[in-house]
């Protein structure tokens, strides 16, 4: 299992204060999802890397959301977790080593939100 970043808010994919972050469990491209980037809390370098395609997958719209936050757009955050949480689902990894659906990660991320979580 991979250590490091991989989690949403908290306890979950790629974020390093708890955040989840989506780390692939299933083939990604090398720094399709930003991984680098939002370890270094790049920000702008993470977004350019998940907006540069026109595809985009869960686990993209999960870290793509995770990035919104970060960086001060609560309101594209949500919106980037809603299509996460509609589009097909993947298995990612978290940062405290769970496998998750990305629908789950998307709906616990959107309800940390909601509550003002980071």
């Amino acid at each position: 299992m991979r250590k490091g970043l991989g989690t949403i808010f908290g306890s979950c994919l790629v974020l390093l204060t708890g955040a989840a972050v989506a780390q692939p469990a299933e083939d990604y491209a090398p720094g399709a999802l930003a991984l680098s980037a939002m370890e270094r809390q790049d920000w702008a370098a993470a977004e350019r890397a998940l907006t540069s395609g026109s595809a985009k997958d869960a686990g993209q719209l999960i870290n793509l959301g995770e990035v919104y936050y970060r960086s001060g757009r609560p309101t594209q955050a949500a919106a980037a977790w809603r299509a996460a949480a509609e589009a097909k689902p993947v298995l990612v990894y978290t940062r405290d080593g769970r496998v998750v659906s990305t629908a789950d990660l998307a709906r616990e991320a959107l309800a940390r939100r909601e509550l003002g979580g980071r």
